[in-house]
């Protein structure tokens, strides 16, 4: 009933003269409904790929080093305080932080962003580059070939 409804509406807006050349149009399209399921499934499926896939696959990552500190590992916190873990328990880690060796502060185990010795020079680190990867990268042996011309080009220079 609902459905002839809806397929008379269909009619009238569209401006169709005949029933049966109507009802052969509808015959072949595709259900709207089946049109909405297939596209909330996609969006969904794209939402896995680029946001939810990688974001699991560092807190992965991310347990594991919070499953390799053992005690006298320097760390650093959410926070961004660097600290010593003097020991560890079943859910915290007793940091000490600073100059002063008697203050020990048990912090959770989902505080800790990674296992690094704070800088205490004035020097900049250098970040190792991350390696470009893409659909259409080059392979690395044109890269260390443009390398290798830079230094010949240099060397004939002088």
């Amino acid at each position: 009933m609902l459905n002839n409804f809806i397929f008379a509406a269909g009619t009238v807006v569209n401006g169709a003269a005949t029933t049966s050349s109507a009802s052969g149009a509808t015959k072949s399209g595709m259900n709207p409904m089946l049109m909405i399921i297939v596209y909330c499934i996609v969006i969904f499926g794209v939402l896995y790929i680029f946001s939810i896939r990688p974001q699991k696959r560092k807190e992965k990552e991310l347990q594991n080093v919070r499953n390799t500190i053992k005690a006298g590992d320097s760390v650093l916190l959410a926070n961004g305080l660097y600290g010593k873990v003097v020991d560890v328990t079943a859910e915290c880690y007793i940091v000490e932080f600073g100059i002063n060796k008697g203050v020990r502060v048990p912090v959770l185990k989902q505080e800790v962003y990674a296992k690094k010795e704070p800088n205490l020079t004035n020097k900049a680190e250098e970040e190792p580059v991350p390696e470009k990867k893409g659909l259409f990268s080059l392979s690395k042996k044109t890269d260390t070939n443009d390398i290798t011309e830079t230094k010949e080009d240099t060397k004939t220079d002088k």
